[in-house]
């Protein structure tokens, strides 16, 4: 009985050893949540202008182009909510804030939850946990509970692969991307954008595709109520705050427009216009604006740097006229 425990011990010891080491190694991997959140805290006390959303604004806003300081907080697949927490916990720091700019796009108000795992993944870079959620596990083993084995190896192997160009690059970024960002890129007050256009997605298929996700997350959400709750919160904290919340909308290309359902643009154009007249709040919506072509878009919903550099010259533009009147 004893040998047969001291084997089983054997082979478990190693496969225990084994998980720690890569649970330790994932942990201290940056991510772009990550960044975001010390890069703001180190810079609070200079933004006059906050910029929030999902990837639509985290790729289509450039901080640098403003002529207040400001700082781009959105990330990939980010809801409301995180937006809300995000701002509500770095207020106290951020003595300078002027103007939130919150980013409402055909889907955004139907999901408080982040798809996925997105979730556990932001909260390993920002330590926001979403409510009635258990983080036991994930605290437990990020292998085995918060990315997978297979996702885990993907990070690791691309956390190596940077490490290696590092040595070989000076500005080699040390956080994992989307493909078709520059990995010898920096990242300026929160931003990092796309470099160029994929081809590949600009046909009637992946049009179809991507606006046929959203509209099964739109119809079947059960989250609306909470949403509007989260940016009723948001708006009365930054009033309460002397700061002056406004919504936007990015460009997204013309003929991928036209296969947008007409109806969800409605109901949320109703929503939006209601919660801007009960609360004052300027709406600046530039989703179809025949400004920007093929070559200002990385994706059909999702501008480049090119893109970003013309929007946030509108975007301030629009903020500076709106200050002066």
């Amino acid at each position: 009985m004893k040998l047969f425990i001291k084997k089983i011990l054997l082979f478990i010891l190693p496969i225990i050893i084994f998980v720690i080491s890569i649970d330790s190694y994932l942990r201290n991997i940056n991510s772009l949540y990550q960044e975001k959140n010390i890069t703001l805290k180190k810079n609070a006390d200079k933004i006059e202008v906050l910029i929030l959303g999902n990837s639509h604004a985290n790729y289509g806003v450039n901080p640098k182009f403003f002529n207040l300081y400001a700082f781009n907080t959105a990330n990939l697949g980010q809801s409301i909510y995180f937006d809300k927490e995000i701002t509500i916990r770095n207020l106290d720091l951020m003595k300078k804030l002027k103007y939130v700019l919150i980013s409402l796009d055909y889907h955004s108000l139907y999901f408080s939850k982040q798809r996925g795992e997105r979730n556990i993944w932001s909260y390993y870079g920002n330590g926001i946990k979403y409510p009635n959620e258990n983080y036991f596990k994930a605290n437990l083993s990020p292998l085995i509970f918060g990315y997978s084995p297979l996702i885990s190896y993907s990070l690791i192997k691309k956390d190596l692969k940077s490490r290696w160009n590092r040595k070989k690059f000076n500005n080699y970024i040390n956080f994992d991307t989307e493909a078709g960002v520059d990995k010898t890129d920096t990242i300026i007050q929160g931003f990092i954008g796309f470099t160029g256009t994929e081809e590949k997605s600009f046909n009637l298929n992946w049009y179809k595709n991507r606006i046929s996700n959203f509209n099964k997350l739109i119809t079947q959400s059960n989250e609306k109520k909470i949403v509007l709750d989260e940016i009723n919160q948001l708006i009365s904290t930054l009033k309460n705050n002397n700061i002056t919340p406004i919504f936007f909308s990015t460009p997204t290309y013309k003929d991928y427009n036209l296969i947008l359902d007409k109806s969800i643009i409605f109901q949320n154009d109703s929503i939006i216009k209601k919660i801007c007249k009960e609360n004052n709040i300027e709406f600046w919506d530039y989703a179809i604006n025949n400004n920007f072509k093929k070559s200002d878009f990385f994706n059909p919903d999702h501008l480049n740097k090119k893109g970003a550099k013309k929007f946030s010259k509108l975007i301030n533009k629009k903020l500076n006229d709106y200050i002066i009147n």
